[in-house]
């Protein structure tokens, strides 16, 4: 059993870059996400990590989602940091601009180290696990998703609606491969989704797509939290893999509703 969650927290670390494999060096108009920045504000959630399998659900860990104000390079910058507890225990931090635009990524899982630097249009870094390296060098683009938590920071930021679609550039970095990877963000859905035994919380299943790999998101409509995320997982492990949130958002009702 420990073998399979360090798996799994391996594919938390790793799961955007198993999007695809292939370099993208195709040429990409300038393409802005429409996000209102005015609306930033500071959050801390808990979310209880499952990973569900054809008749069982077994929960393997915590993790936690915090945004603050920070600086990066002398300049100000908000400071997104993930951790997870379990048997592999994680750590990832990522600076963005006031305008969030990635500044500069961490993250820690037992022994594999990743870091990487945004500088204009292109990204600069490595990934370590022992003696294994692999650099990181890739052009960038203006609408990149570095993580499911910048993700996540940035989705209550959108003008999502019934039949919102849009797209964005995905970076996947491992100790295999490097490369930017175009995905399509959409709200595929609508629904109520239980957050206890006595409320729910109306909610846009939102879905990123690229290729064959997809993750699932259940948006809170008024706070912009994201209340539930999915994910498939290798067949070995277990089919999917879920982070609900513990508790409502501190942040409940700083989000005007749209």
């Amino acid at each position: 059993m420990a073998g399979a969650r360090a798996l799994v927290a391996l594919t938390l670390l790793l799961a955007f870059a198993r999007i695809g494999r292939s370099q993208d060096t195709t040429a990409v108009a300038r393409h802005l996400l429409a996000l209102d920045i005015s609306r930033v504000q500071p959050f801390a959630r808990t979310y209880d990590m499952i990973v569900r399998a054809r008749d069982s659900s077994i929960m393997i860990g915590q993790r936690e989602i915090v945004l603050k104000p920070g600086g990066y390079s002398d300049a100000p910058a908000w400071l997104i940091v993930e951790t997870r507890s379990g048997v592999v225990p994680a750590v990832e931090s990522l600076y963005v601009a006031p305008d969030l635009r990635p500044l500069h990524w961490s993250s820690t899982l037992g022994s594999a180290r990743l870091g990487a630097e945004f500088v204009g249009d292109s990204v600069y870094g490595a990934a370590t696990m022992g003696k294994s390296k692999q650099n990181i060098v890739v052009n960038g683009r203006p609408d990149l998703v570095v993580s499911g938590p910048m993700l996540e920071t940035l989705l209550p930021l959108l003008p999502l609606r019934a039949d919102w679609v849009d797209s964005v550039g995905v970076l996947g970095a491992d100790l295999v491969a490097n490369q930017v990877m175009s995905a399509e963000l959409a709200v595929i859905g609508e629904e109520e989704l239980p957050v206890d035994s006595s409320m729910s919380r109306p909610s846009w299943i939102v879905a990123l797509r690229a290729g064959e790999r997809h993750l699932l998101l259940w948006i809170d409509k008024e706070t912009g939290a994201a209340l539930r995320v999915r994910q498939p997982l290798p067949p070995h492990v277990g089919a999917e893999l879920e982070y609900r949130l513990r508790r409502p958002p501190p942040e409940a009702g700083s989000v005007p509703p749209r």
